[in-house]
């Protein structure tokens, strides 16, 4: 089958440790021309950590938008772009909360935003939880990890007060495969 949308000419823009931005001159099924931005980045994940009715979370500046947000513990590793999903996953949960899973479990795969990027994120849920002390990144001075009822979570989330879209999928599909309550 022919891509409804060929790429003409592709030009990288930008490239930095964490992103690459490209702009391609593509043409249409129709035949028209136009042009189309593309950020790429590698996939990352994201982790539910969960203790009986509660959820450990994080919260921390986010410089595009000028406010702190309470969002789950995700991330990637641009260093090693080719680590396991599940490695990364139980790496970020104690870099950025402290704690280490004794259960880790796969959740699924989502897009982030695709309408301008193919990156995407695998979820896990981390159980049976150990705190072992936090180990941040340069990049995430002032993240703080904190623990809430689930109940208060998904208010926060109903609310608009937790707006982080990876966030609030991740949580939002373990619970529909009833993962969580």
């Amino acid at each position: 089958m022919k891509p409804e949308i060929h790429t003409l000419v592709s030009k990288e823009i930008y490239r930095n440790r964490w992103l690459t931005l490209k702009e391609d001159k593509i043409q249409r099924a129709d035949g028209s021309e136009g042009i189309y931005s593309v950020i790429e980045k590698d996939d990352f994940v994201v982790v539910l950590p969960i203790e009986d009715d509660s959820i450990y979370v994080v919260e921390q500046y986010r410089y595009p938008i000028g406010e702190r947000t309470i969002e789950l513990p995700q991330g990637s590793w641009e260093l090693t772009p080719n680590a396991a999903p599940e490695d990364l996953a139980a790496g970020e949960l104690l870099e950025e909360t402290g704690l280490v899973a004794g259960e880790l479990s796969y959740v699924g795969y989502q897009k982030l935003a695709q309408g301008y990027s193919a990156q995407g994120y695998h979820i896990y849920l981390a159980r049976d939880l150990t705190y072992q002390g936090q180990n941040l990144d340069a990049e995430e001075v002032g993240l703080t990890a904190s623990r809430m009822k689930t109940a208060d979570f998904l208010a926060l989330i109903l609310a608009g007060k937790i707006t982080d879209a990876t966030s609030v999928t991740a949580f939002l599909l373990a619970r529909a495969k009833k993962l969580i309550d």
